[in-house]
């Protein structure tokens, strides 16, 4: 069941083109004595791709498209969604706060406090 999963609802399928990868670079290294597998890997993944006589093999190598519309396992939701309607509440307040007294946090009231030593 896991594996079922894995190549049907994510891109673990591409895998399965890894062969095809060990074919194409056999065919590259008959058309290019002394190709590496990491120029080989270079060349097809990491640099611009150019549409040559090959390109559609190159398109068949792993992870270079994508071509799932429908997984294969579709999960679907047994709960159907429920319209939720919250009602808007509004508060009105008359009452007056007071945040700053300057009665009693005036620089007067401070100067007591802080005064030059004294010899």
């Amino acid at each position: 069941m896991t594996s079922l999963y894995l190549l049907g609802a994510t891109e673990a399928y591409q895998l399965l083109k890894v062969p095809h990868l060990f074919a194409h670079y056999k065919t590259h290294q008959q058309i290019k004595k002394g190709l590496s597998f990491s120029e080989f890997i270079d060349m097809h993944y990491f640099t611009n791709q150019t549409y040559d006589r090959d390109y559609q093999q190159d398109m068949q190598l792993p992870f270079k498209s994508s071509n799932r519309t429908v997984s294969l396992l579709n999960f679907v939701s047994l709960f159907a969604p429920k319209q939720v309607t919250i009602p808007v509440l509004s508060f009105t307040n008359n009452k007056n706060y007071i945040i700053f007294d300057d009665e009693k946090h005036s620089s007067n009231a401070l100067k007591n406090i802080f005064q030059p030593p004294r010899a």
